[in-house]
């Protein structure tokens, strides 16, 4: 059996831990330790062997002895480090092993230390004298490189580097948020990772957050929000900040990319939580005994605090060398294509799919060009995108081939042109050419339905030997006599029984159709009251969503209505102008309905502006091209704005 009790050094005497260690034995009806052999351990570790000159190195030095002895104060030689902190911890642990109790003791002393050159630099002599026996440690080679280019600690490490990327560096508190992010130079569509980290001396709990980051003039992707997971807990790992020792967590992680040119901030992140102080104010102090930590559980405090905006300096990339297969791409991508069948018929569809993969602006990258052979149509084409968690995704193309010839056919390749922001330069890359193999067309398919008719007069019946025999009957004389008496005006009654019929079957046919037509009507009548109702209760769901944007609504439920708003004017405008409207760009749909179709400009500059604002509404969590407040308040009014553009559309289509 082996019993272990954790007590770390927080102002208490060794006697008071002496005696709760005592208490502890008493209560279990063990007996009091007794020290036996002299056991000495002395190690030295760094938190990373690589660092940058901007970057601090944390020195551990543990001392582990069994039983009470007098450990001097640890020694080493760092010519070429500046000491910008230190701290210590003790703690001790008892046993029960082979019936003898013992305590066994762990001095750990820390040194976080400053570069003051680059190299590879020493730190020697390591030596710690216990019971007046000197110990020693082996010589450690840090390299320090030039500013940017360190590694970062390991995870779970006691410390690590203060040169992080974010905000300015900060005087040593209990809790603070900061916003990091991956560079602070950057193109324009570069990707920049951005994460905002809980720093913490002292324990936390209960964390909401108050307001999340807009990031106005980005685009904006959520990769990690630990934050708002289910459990609410987070993973902290242990670093040191500017010399300072805390518990890090990660609160939120976003891929941004920058929309212009010039200095751009990241607006902050603003937390509350509550959290319990330690008894001496001081910092971080994971291993406190539990009876220590019951009663400050009983005096907890809340505070509320955000992270510091950080600026970012984007400039534009070069319109020198840029090939005309660029289509928007910043960062580092490969290509990929792949048909869903080789061997096809003549006017059969089948599905090109090309892949974009990689890091960087994905969302904005339009699709590949290129020049499709004569024989083959392209019918139709759409693209979506999706990013993982460490800022890496795709992007689909789908592209809709018919081919319209037999034989051998070949997709040509397609090129993807990029900027690179590590190279500076352009990159093209292209995807293997495809061959298609085309048979005929199946009978009666669209390409292959000729209608051939003879040249010449149509051919005309002619009259058989029975026809002119019929032509020439006569009646019986003996019958004659009714058949063709006044009455019936010399006519044969079978000629008058067939218009009698076709005049009762005239008659049928225009009572059925009265009929039809009250019915087709009332019918008619319906479906354009359903129409109308449904119509209704769609602008009414529309205008809840507006009157709700500023009376608690989601954000999410705001878009919806942006959403919803866009939708009812595309619907409206394809009901007149029945052309696919959401399939082309809005420039090409303006020359369109504008020019060719006759629609009014002052009409369609009122939808435009509609369309344009509520396109960088729906995509504010991404871009911030908007605030959030304006989109809230402005929202009614464009609702009664678009309202009344697709009044205008229906009269016209009623016409």
């Amino acid at each position: 059996m082996q019993i272990h009790t954790a007590l770390k050094k927080t102002g208490r005497s060794a006697a008071t831990k002496i005696l709760i260690l005592l208490a502890g034995g008493l209560l279990g009806g063990t007996p009091i330790p007794i020290a036996h052999a002299a056991d000495v351990n002395f190690s030295a570790e760094v938190d990373r062997a690589i660092l940058s000159a901007e970057d601090s190195v944390s020195l551990k030095m543990v001392v582990q002895t069994d039983g009470n002895m007098n450990i001097g104060q640890p020694e080493f030689s760092a010519p070429d480090f500046d000491l910008v902190n230190e701290y210590n911890s003790v703690f001790v642990q008892s046993y029960y092993e082979n019936g003898r109790f013992g305590m066994r003791n762990n001095h750990q002393i820390t040194k976080v230390l400053k570069p003051l050159k680059t190299g590879d630099l020493r730190i020697s002599k390591l030596i710690v004298k216990v019971n007046g026996q000197q110990h020693t440690a082996p010589d450690i080679i840090v390299k320090v490189t030039p500013g940017g280019s360190g590694t970062p600690p390991p995870r779970g490490y006691g410390g690590s580097g203060s040169g992080l990327r974010g905000a300015a560096k900060h005087a040593a508190k209990n809790v603070l948020i900061r916003a990091e992010v991956s560079k602070e130079h950057a193109y324009k569509g570069e990707q920049i990772i951005v994460s905002y980290y809980l720093y913490t001396r002292v324990r936390t709990f209960n964390i909401q957050v108050q307001k999340y980051p807009i990031h106005n003039g980005f685009l904006r992707e959520e990769l990690e929000m630990p934050v708002n997971s289910p459990t609410g807990r987070l993973s902290p790992e242990r670093v040191v900040l500017d010399g300072v020792a805390y518990e890090r967590s990660l609160l939120a992680r976003y891929a941004i990319y920058p929309l212009n040119e010039g200095k751009l901030k990241i607006d902050p992140l603003s937390l509350k939580y509550a959290y319990q102080p330690n008894r001496n104010g001081g910092g971080l102090d994971l291993d406190e005994d539990p009876f220590m930590q019951f009663f400050q559980a009983l005096t907890p405090r809340t505070a509320i605090d955000r992270s510091d905006p950080v600026t970012i300096e984007v400039e534009a990339i070069p319109n020198e060398g840029r090939p005309t297969s660029f289509s928007g791409g910043v960062g580092d991508f490969n290509v990929s294509s792949a048909i869903d069948k080789y061997e096809v018929r003549a006017n059969e569809a089948v599905l090109l799919t090309v892949k974009v993969e990689g890091r960087g602006n994905l969302a904005s990258i339009e699709e590949p060009k290129t020049k499709w052979p004569e024989n083959i149509e392209l019918y139709d084409s759409k693209g979506h995108s999706k990013s993982g968690r460490a800022g890496i995704g795709e992007k689909i193309f789908e592209f809709l081939l018919i081919p319209r010839a037999e034989g051998k056919l070949d997709i040509p390749a397609l090129d993807f042109s990029f900027f690179d922001p590590e190279k500076k330069a352009y990159v093209t890359r292209s995807t293997e050419p495809i061959s298609l193999a085309v048979s005929p067309p199946a009978p009666g398919s669209a390409g292959n339905v000729r209608l051939n008719r003879p040249a010449g007069p149509a051919p005309q019946s002619t009259p058989n030997s029975s026809n002119a025999e019929l032509r020439y009957l006569k009646p019986p004389k003996g019958d004659a006599g009714i058949f063709n008496t006044p009455f019936f005006g010399g006519n044969p009654i079978w000629r008058w029984l067939y218009w009698l019929t076709i005049g009762a079957f005239g008659i049928f046919a225009i009572l059925v159709g009265f009929d039809l037509f009250k019915t087709g009507s009332a019918s008619a009548r319906a479906l354009l009251e359903s129409k109308a109702k449904l119509h209704a209760k769609s602008w009414e769901r529309i205008r809840a969503g507006a009157r709700a944007a500023t009376h608690g609504a989601s954000w999410q439920e705001v878009t919806q209505t942006y959403e919803l708003m866009t939708n009812a004017i595309f619907d409206a405008l394809e009901r007149v102008y029945p052309i696919g409207v959401r399939s082309l760009p809005r420039t090409e749909l303006k020359s369109i309905l504008v020019d060719e179709r006759g629609l009014a400009k002052p009409l369609w500059d009122r939808a435009d502006r509609i369309l344009e604002f509520a396109e960088m509404v729906r995509f504010a969590s991404s871009a911030g091209a908007i605030s959030e407040d304006a989109a809230r308040a402005e929202l009614a009014k464009w609702v009664n704005e678009a309202h009344s553009i697709v009044r205008i559309l229906d009269s016209t289509s009623q016409k």
